[in-house]
């Protein structure tokens, strides 16, 4: 379920490094990665937030959320492709 099973290819024009890193640190943690194509993450990203903000921790999913999103982001303007459950601190 955590491992990546598609590729996301950069597109033209390019998603948005800001972009992708303001959704994910405003709504939820999980809809920059969205944004960006990797629809699972963001939806597990999402969940997290909402189960961990019950118990007074969901403010750190969105900020590591925004932190992946850009890094993701940045790879896929670099012309590099991502996987769809590919983490900021994985190759």
């Amino acid at each position: 379920m955590f491992q990546s099973t598609q590729t996301i290819q950069p597109s033209d024009p390019p998603k948005n490094a800001i972009v992708a890193l303001l959704l994910s640190l405003i709504l939820f943690g999980g809809v920059g990665q969205m944004y960006l194509g990797q629809m699972k993450k963001g939806i597990i990203l999402i969940v997290a937030t909402l189960i961990l903000s019950c118990i007074g921790i969901g403010l750190l999913i969105p900020i590591l959320g925004a932190i992946d999103a850009y890094m993701m982001a940045d790879k896929l303007q670099k012309g590099q492709a991502i996987g769809d459950m590919q983490w900021f601190w994985e190759n």
